[in-house]
C-alpha cells in the first residue's frame, strides 16, 4: 500500500490544483454546446400569403416547412386573405403590425390594392423599424398599380409585367462570391416559370442573378438584395409554380437570402452558429 500524502504537503496541494483544473475543463466542455444553443434564439418569422393567380394554399405547405428544415426559425402564418387581389388583411391595419417579428416573408398577390396610406404603413414598418423582408415571385407584383412608390422602394425595383411562362434560359450569376448565391449550382434553373420584367431599380439594390428575356430581348434580374432604411431585403421573382418552390435548390436559395436579411448568414454561405438545421423532438 502506498503511503498517504500529508494534507499540508506540497504534493497534496499540487494534486488539488490539478484536480480543480481538470474539473474546470470538464465543466467547460459540458456546457459549451448548450450555451451556444441557448444563445441561438429562433428567428421569428411572419409568412403572409393569399390573393390571386397562384396556388398559395399548397405553397404554404412548401415554403415555411422547407425553410424550417434548413434553419432555426419559428413561424406565424397569415393566410387570412382569400383569392382576391384586392384583399386588405386585418394585420396591416396598425403601424405596429410587424413589431414582434424579425423578418416577414411575402408570398402573395395583392396586385389591385392601391391605397397609398395602406401600402406605406406596410413598407414603413420595415424602413423605420428594421424588420427584414423576403419577397417572393407574385409579391413583387403586389401593390404595383398604386401611386405610392413605398412597396417598390422596399423591393428596390419596379415591375408591371412578365414574359409568357416558359422554360427559363440559363441563369447568370452576377456576384458568384456573394454568400447568398455562392452555393447556387451553375446549371440550375427554375424550370417553367415567369420572367418578370424589371422596369426600374433603385441605387440601393444589388442584383445577384439575371436571366435573358426572349420577349424583352434583354437581361432582367431575378434575384437581388436591397437596403430600405433600417431593413435588409431579399427578393426573387422566381417561383410561380409549386415545382419550383419545392425544389431543394430554390429552398436553399431562399433560406440563405432570409438568413442574410437577419444577419445570420456566414461569408461562406452557411448559417451562423445555432442557425443551421435543428433537430426536432416529437
Amino acid at each position: 500500500m502506498s503511503p498517504s500524502v500529508p494534507p499540508s504537503s506540497p504534493s497534496h496541494t499540487a494534486l488539488k490544483s490539478r484536480a480543480r483544473a481538470v474539473l474546470l475543463l470538464l465543466c467547460i466542455g459540458a456546457t459549451a454546446v448548450p450555451a451556444v444553443a441557448q444563445q441561438a434564439k429562433p428567428i421569428r418569422a411572419l409568412y403572409i400569403t393569399g390573393g390571386g393567380f397562384h396556388d398559395f394554399a399548397a405553397q404554404k405547405q412548401i415554403v415555411p416547412p422547407g425553410i424550417s428544415a434548413r434553419t432555426n426559425i419559428v413561424w406565424t402564418i397569415d393566410h387570412t386573405a382569400d383569392t382576391s387581389t384586392k384583399m386588405l388583411i386585418p394585420r396591416h391595419q396598425t403601424a405596429a403590425w410587424a413589431d414582434s417579428f424579425d423578418v416577414v416573408v411575402y408570398n402573395m398577390s395583392f396586385s389591385y390594392v392601391v391605397d397609398p396610406a395602406w401600402i406605406e404603413r406596410i413598407a414603413h414598418a420595415h424602413r423605420d423599424k428594421g424588420v427584414a423582408a423576403v419577397i417572393l415571385h407574385g409579391a413583387t407584383h403586389s401593390y404595383r398599380r398604386s401611386t405610392t412608390d413605398a412597396w417598390r422602394e422596399l423591393m428596390g425595383a419596379a415591375s408591371m409585367r412578365h414574359d409568357t411562362q416558359r422554360e427559363f434560359p440559363r441563369l447568370e450569376r452576377l456576384a458568384a462570391d456573394n454568400p447568398i448565391v455562392k452555393g447556387l449550382p451553375k446549371e440550375w434553373g427554375p424550370g417553367s416559370d415567369e420572367l418578370y420584367n424589371i422596369d426600374r431599380t433603385w441605387p440601393t439594390t444589388t442584383p445577384l442573378v439575371q436571366a435573358w428575356s426572349i420577349e424583352g430581348e434583354k437581361h432582367f434580374p431575378v434575384v437581388w438584395t436591397n437596403t430600405y432604411g433600417k431593413a435588409k431585403v431579399f427578393v426573387t421573382t422566381m417561383g410561380h409554380n409549386n415545382r419550383t418552390m419545392s425544389d431543394p435548390v430554390y429552398l436553399d436559395l431562399v433560406t440563405r437570402g432570409l438568413l442574410w436579411t437577419v444577419g445570420k448568414l456566414g461569408p461562406d454561405g452557411t448559417p451562423a452558429p445555432g442557425y443551421g438545421p435543428q433537430s426536432r423532438t416529437p
